[in-house]
């Protein structure tokens, strides 16, 4: 909780300045222990594959843009790639509105008008820190997505103009190579800076807790050497032509979990804007460990991931599926194990110590079933946190088992 209130409190940065343990051992091998379907205890979950069907309770035009989102978070950088020593996952954020930029993780208020008076189509965010409360570094990373080049122009200038504008003075920073970059500092520890690039703006907002404003440039122009080839390689879709997308490519999403009748299984209704189909480059922004998992993503073959409830991967074989499975299951130093559901002896469960900042649940399972690799989370464990059995995650997780084995 310490962290995330002094993550949220840097995240001010924009407007006032600025030992992991052995993995889990499994079955990492071709085959799967068999499973008696029949007998696994679900409780009240659904044990059916179902249709993926947008549920927002936002408006078209927001369901629309969230399609667009999605493909834009794949080219968004990751803040290891720049600072590898930001090993703690904050917030990851796709908003196509007031309220949803706003939330903790994402862009103050402050900036609301620079951004929706200049005709935001999407944005997405990361946040990541090193997870040191002295010695705070903080990284985040922004893409923002405009109607026109004209007005990214304008909203990279008026974001500027409210950051100089704030109540700290702040003096402009020079990013290498990149004189229309907009960057600021207040004390030299925190640069900021908004740099135009066609019909997007680039965000970036790098704190540390020594000042050094031309080491923060450079690491800010490594940061926009890679976001600008990304950018350039994608292409805008017009938002009259993104519902023709496939909603649910290779029936990736009917492969995860949906609502169960109780409702929500975790409070996260509001968060749906990461609901749909991902590429691996999206779905490495809400992993713990990117620069590992991406890895495993590579040597697993990864090309598809769905996200509903649950979290479903399409490697390339069983074997790669079970390697997987070990890279997301690994435990961090202070993490545990829970015990997997009776009955599938292949699920490697873990315990969190602090719960995901994305989602807030801090227990999850990860079970193999063919190519799929499927990842099931519970906030059960945030009340039990001295047992070592789930009883919501263990129903949960053979729930999961179940629809995949019915996706066949």
């Amino acid at each position: 909780m310490k962290n995330t209130l002094r993550v949220a409190g840097l995240l001010a940065v924009l407007v006032a300045g600025s030992g992991c343990a052995a993995p889990i051992s499994g079955q990492a091998k071709p085959g799967l222990t068999p499973v008696d379907v029949t007998a696994l205890k679900t409780g009240a979950q659904v044990v059916e594959p179902t249709p993926f069907v947008d549920s927002f309770s936002s408006g078209v035009s927001d369901r629309i843009r969230l399609i667009e989102g999605r493909r834009l978070l794949s080219t968004l950088v990751h803040p290891n790639d720049v600072l590898p020593s930001l090993k703690e996952l904050g917030y990851t954020r796709i908003f196509s509105n007031e309220s949803a930029m706003t939330k903790t993780g994402s862009l103050p208020a402050q900036f609301t008008d620079a951004v929706f008076k200049n005709n935001l189509v999407v944005g997405v965010t990361e946040v990541r820190t090193n997870g040191t409360v002295r010695n705070l570094e903080m990284m985040m990373v922004g893409v923002l997505q405009f109607a026109t080049d004209q007005d990214a122009k304008n909203a990279a200038a008026a974001m500027y103009q409210v950051n100089m504008a704030g109540e700290r003075p702040r003096h402009p920073v020079t990013i290498p190579g990149y004189r229309d970059a907009n960057g600021s500092s207040a004390d030299d520890m925190g640069v900021n800076a908004f740099q135009q690039h066609g019909p997007f703006v680039i965000v970036n907002s790098i704190a540390q807790p020594t000042p050094d404003a031309t080491g923060l440039a450079a690491k800010i122009k490594q940061s926009m050497d890679l976001q600008i080839p990304a950018l350039d390689a994608f292409k805008v879709i017009a938002p009259d032509e993104l519902m023709d997308l496939p909603r649910d490519p290779d029936g990736i999403v009917r492969r995860t979990m949906d609502k169960s009748p109780a409702g929500d299984p975790y409070g996260m209704s509001f968060l749906q804007e990461d609901f749909g189909t991902l590429l691996p480059s999206a779905m490495l922004h809400y992993e713990r460990n990117p620069l590992e998992v991406r890895k495993a993503y590579e040597a697993a073959g990864v090309d598809l991931i769905g996200r509903r409830y649950s979290t479903v991967y399409r490697t390339r074989d069983v074997e790669s599926a079970f390697l997987l499975q070990t890279a997301l299951a690994k435990r961090g130093k202070d993490d545990s194990v829970l015990d997997p559901p009776p009955g599938i002896a292949d699920a490697q469960c873990v315990r969190l110590a602090e719960e995901d900042k994305n989602r807030n649940f801090n227990g999850f399972c990860v079970l193999v079933y063919d190519r799929y690799v499927a990842v099931v989370m519970s906030m059960a464990s945030l009340s039990k946190t001295g047992l070592q059995t789930d009883p919501t995650l263990q129903e949960r997780t053979a729930a999961q088992y179940a629809i995949l084995k019915k996706s066949e």
